[in-house]
């Protein structure tokens, strides 16, 4: 299966977010490193189906059952995707 280029634009950069909970300080050079972070772990540690459905799902807004049609398997499949997508996406996060 071949999947389009994963890229954050203007358009959808607003649903990756980072607050360190201090409101206090301009965190946007926080936001932009987390962002850059969160890019280069769904391009190179996802899986080809957790990066689509990821992708599809948080960035393209699409619903799970859309996306399991794509993929011809059961929304399940695509809930645990996902899943195990951002389980990987937070272990990443985590060494930042």
């Amino acid at each position: 299966m071949r999947h389009k280029k994963i890229s954050i634009t203007e358009r959808n950069a607003h649903m990756l977010y980072y607050n360190d909970f201090d409101d206090s300080e301009d965190n946007s050079r926080e936001v932009e490193k987390m962002k850059k972070i969160l890019h280069k772990a769904i391009s190179g540690e996802l899986t080809d189906k957790q990066r689509y459905c990821i992708c599809e799902y948080y960035l393209n807004g699409r619903s799970m059952k859309n996306i399991a049609t794509d993929l011809n398997v059961n929304p399940s499949t695509v809930t645990r995707h996902i899943q195990n997508a951002k389980r990987r996406l937070r272990r990443v996060a985590s060494y930042y």
